[in-house]
């Protein structure tokens, strides 16, 4: 993902702003920060540049948020970096007031290679906790040698430095937030033994989680896991909330009361996710039943990035607020998010199942398929692409040639293939619409933006401000595209 490489603001200590503490987005990220506007940014203490940087104190050896409540260190002491793991291969401590296992997922990354982004993102996802690096270089299509090369050029750490540090902050928070044994923290957080987590933790905070526990006040015991998973404000949670109801499939998704409830599934694993929003502490709650706790470092990570959680903003807003139509629709849904759907496989089902139907006809044709391909004595589930190409015609309530379109995809991804924009476009029936959703709302592409919507076209018709075609007029939206549709589509619904 591409971010652009806007000017770099210096702003004075009275009107500091995110941009200032992101300097020079795109360039290695251990070069890329400017000293003195994170001096100014750390000292506004303006909750906006909360996860854009950390910065680590070598009079006391620990690493902080910019938003950390303690006396601000000499600037002499402090040094800046962009990632928590960056900080904690340094030798720095994690700071036990500001938590920075707390802060929203720093964005900073999204400037670096294609390969890195993937990378960090499949171990986010615990792909080192499951497997090993040789595996991911594998599902990544590159060597050991040349990704650790990529990782030290870009992030000036290694993958399994990466995926330490991820693992001994989530294990931190559920430390903090939940009453589970140590034995099931150490496990959840991916470290495999209790003794493994004891050493890191001795390591990196000089006590173990047992220590760390000792007189602290935790949750109560109750079925579910529940845990705070934080944001940049604002955060359109009305929108956010709005989409999953309108997309729901019965049986597997509901949205009531302010509360989106979904089946999931993960390997061979089902559980179900809860998630409310928790506006005072900029952040949604996350209740979670899983039958296995390995799979709660995928399962956060995928609500994360299907709830938007990681956007920044005030950045998306400042580029798009640049267009006066835009302008008047960011004032009235500040915080603008583009929610994501469970996983790529189920967006290209829905991509391909709503092509020139309406939002309900799309549901109500999943729905159908979830019920055709639920298995005896499993709970409901959103169809996977294995069963939906198993299934007679009969169970298909679309024209033919989108059922064959549609039984060919499925075939490809049960297969394990993971056909590409090219691919699917040489598919009959699929056209830029499809591939565009797809990227949307399957892999959280910023800059998707899906040509001749009548949804975009009608929403931007009806803005007094809009004085050219919504084709041209979208160009100058680069590359916040997918949050302008999101921003469009959100007026209808007004």
């Amino acid at each position: 993902m591409q971010t652009s490489s806007s000017k770099r603001i210096t702003p004075d200590l009275s009107q500091c702003s995110p941009n200032s503490a992101v300097a020079d987005v795109g360039a290695p990220l251990h070069t890329a920060l400017d000293p003195e506007t994170c001096r100014r940014a750390r000292l506004s203490r303006d909750l906006r540049f909360d996860g854009e940087f950390f910065l680590g104190v070598r009079s006391t050896g620990i690493y902080c948020r910019p938003i950390c409540p303690a006396r601000a260190a000499a600037e002499h002491n402090v040094v800046y970096f962009r990632e928590a793991s960056q900080a904690a291969a340094a030798g720095f401590r994690p700071c036990l007031r500001c938590r920075p296992e707390a802060a929203p997922g720093s964005a900073a990354w999204q400037g670096s290679p294609v390969t890195v982004q993937r990378a960090l993102r499949l171990i986010r996802e615990g792909a080192l906790n499951q497997g090993s690096l040789a595996t991911l270089c594998t599902r990544l299509g590159v060597g050991e040698r040349y990704l650790r090369k990529l990782f030290q050029r870009e992030l000036g750490v290694s993958p399994n430095a990466v995926a330490q540090n991820q693992r001994l902050l989530f294990a931190r928070q559920l430390l903090q937030e939940t009453a589970l044994p140590i034995t099931d923290i150490a496990y959840a957080a991916g470290f495999g033994s209790v003794r493994r987590c004891n050493s890191a933790f001795q390591g990196s905070f000089g006590k173990t989680p047992g220590a760390m526990r000792r007189g602290q006040v935790t949750a109560s015991p109750e079925p579910g896991i529940r845990l705070l998973l934080r944001y940049r404000p604002p955060y359109d949670w009305a929108g956010v909330l709005d989409f999953f109801q309108r997309h729901a499939v019965n049986g597997v998704e509901s949205v009531e009361n302010g509360v989106y409830r979904r089946q999931i599934q993960v390997r061979a694993h089902s559980g179900t996710i809860s998630v409310r929003h928790a506006p005072a502490r900029h952040a949604i709650e996350l209740e979670l039943h899983l039958p296995d706790l390995a799979d709660m470092t995928p399962v956060v990570q995928r609500v994360r990035r299907m709830f938007d959680l990681d956007a920044n903003p005030e950045v998306i807003a400042a580029s798009l607020r640049q267009d006066p139509a835009l302008a008047t629709l960011l004032e009235r849904f500040p915080g603008i998010r583009s929610p994501v759907y469970w996983s790529a496989e189920e967006a290209t089902l829905r991509a391909i199942v709503g092509q020139q139907v309406s939002v309900a006809a799309a549901r109500g044709v999943c729905s159908r398929l979830a019920d055709a391909t639920q298995r005896p004595g499993h709970p409901p589930a959103f169809p996977a692409a294995v069963a939906v190409a198993a299934l007679d015609n009969s169970h298909f309530p679309m024209p033919k040639r989108r059922r064959d379109t549609l039984r060919r995809v499925c075939s490809r991804l049960a297969s394990g293939e993971d056909p590409g924009a090219e691919a699917l476009l040489a598919e009959p029936g699929i056209g830029p619409w499809t591939v565009a959703m797809i990227a949307m709302r399957g892999e959280g592409q910023p800059d998707a933006f899906p040509p001749r919507d009548l949804g975009l076209m009608r929403a931007w018709e009806a803005l007094p401000e809009a004085t050219e075609a919504l084709q041209p007029a979208s160009e100058h939206w680069r590359p916040w595209r997918a949050y302008a549709a999101n921003l469009l589509w959100r007026s209808l619904d007004a």
